[in-house]
């Protein structure tokens, strides 16, 4: 990289630098420090006297840079000119793409939001590159009964499976990755995406195009009459589309769809806010999957305590052993092969496959808690159980699976013994 902008040090650029700063070559230079980071989010944003440039890796944002508010304000403006954003309105949200090719041969699709602030702007940089390997199931993080769990579900005969989680936390690589299971060319796959990130030969793929008015309850009444035998639908956000989804998914198509909800029971409770007939929606819901994000403990300098039976007390010991007997766990330490003792991120989830009982709940529109406590008896993978699974198991650490387990007590996760996950009827 130039001597002109370093982006792995932070630094304050000042007017004088201006005379060799080209946003071009910075935004390059940007662009292909961040994926050697693997990180996939670039922000750019105003502040009151700078603007400083963060990214965001394994779920952490890390500043890298700050430039003065000219220097900012002509980088932003460039990644605006190439992405097709007006680069004049800065009172109003705009969105823009473009694809970046770098020295190296990458191609880099960017996908740009520019947000208005207090002191300018926020610009918001989605990098998707062609070094990104699409995932397989077995490579999103789940564990091998949960795989067991999830194949029933995407082989069954037809029937509306919820993928859910906040902003962030996995659905498109667990949706692409259904979608690659499926797609063994002996069955037809649509899919409607908002936007398509990564093209998949031999599936049937359509785009929302916002600007023309076309969001996905016209494509998805369309792609009825296509004779699909599975259809994804990147977001449930109407009730419009959540009616055509749950109608399809009762007629034999295997319709995929993610919804913005926390938790499976609130999976549910969304698509009863859309309107949709209780009794359509039980008859057609097969299983919901709601899924986390947490990093995951790199192998290589990962270090097993083991909790010893006076309070308080850890010792150190070496990987391996029979971690439900010795009740011993793994902590991060931090190495030169990853950040801050976590090499990358893997998936809890949430599963559940939709039985009589859970039908009868849903026709009878019971509230998010009933539901809750319906699905827990009968065959509901919890977060909890996942959580402590993965902590006995050292894929990640205390720290990280108390975020996403409802127990949010270290105590009550680490104490409680393993629990396998219930049958599903």
């Amino acid at each position: 990289m130039s001597n002109e902008v370093e982006f792995w040090e932070v630094h304050y650029s000042t007017e004088a630098e201006m005379r060799t700063f080209d946003p071009g070559n910075a935004a390059k230079e940007l662009i292909q420090f961040v994926i050697e980071a693997r990180a996939n989010d670039v922000f750019i944003t105003d502040e009151s006297d700078r603007v400083s440039i963060r990214m965001k890796r394994l779920g952490r944002v890390e500043l890298l840079q700050y430039l003065s508010k000219n220097a900012g304000r002509r980088l932003q403006n460039h990644f605006r000119a190439v992405g097709g954003a007006d680069v004049t309105d800065h009172l109003h949200p705009v969105d823009g793409r473009e694809v970046i090719e770098l020295e190296n041969g990458i191609q880099v699709d960017v996908r740009i939001s520019a947000l208005p602030n207090i002191f300018g702007q926020d610009l918001a940089l989605r990098l998707f590159y062609s070094e990104q390997a699409l995932l397989d199931l077995d490579q999103l993080g789940f564990l091998d009964y949960e795989l067991d769990l999830i194949r029933r579900l995407l082989d069954s005969n037809g029937g509306l499976l919820l993928v859910s989680g906040p902003t962030g936390s996995g659905k498109t690589s667990s949706l692409y990755a259904f979608l690659r299971y499926l797609n063994r060319g002996d069955v037809k796959i649509h899919t409607l995406e908002d936007p398509v990130e990564f093209v998949l030969p031999g599936i049937v793929q359509t785009q929302i195009n916002r600007r023309m008015g076309i969001g996905y309850a016209e494509l998805l009444h369309a792609m009825m009459r296509h004779s699909p035998d599975v259809l994804m639908i990147g977001e449930i956000r109407d009730a419009n589309t959540a009616e055509v989804a749950v109608r399809a998914a009762g007629s034999g198509q295997l319709v995929i769809a993610t919804v913005h909800a926390r938790t499976v029971a609130g999976s549910i409770q969304a698509m009863h806010s859309f309107g949709v007939n209780p009794n359509f929606l039980a008859n057609s819901l097969s299983g919901v999957i709601s899924q986390r994000l947490v990093r995951r403990l790199c192998s290589a300098c990962s270090t097993r305590i083991t909790l010893a039976t006076t309070p308080g007390e850890l010792r150190g010991g070496p990987n391996g052993g029979d971690v439900q007997e010795c009740r011993s766990f793994s902590i991060p330490i931090g190495c030169e092969l990853c950040s801050d003792g976590y090499d990358q991120m893997t998936c809890v989830p949430e599963i559940i496959s939709i039985n009589q009982a859970m039908r009868r709940g849903i026709a009878s529109r019971l509230g998010t808690a009933e539901l809750a406590e319906l699905a827990d008896a009968n065959g509901l993978l919890s977060f909890a159980t996942s959580a402590r699974q993965r902590l006995w198991s050292s894929l990640s650490s205390v720290e990280e699976l108390v975020k996403v387990s409802p127990e949010s007590d270290i105590d009550a996760l680490v104490d409680r013994p393993i629990e396998m996950a219930a049958p599903v009827i």
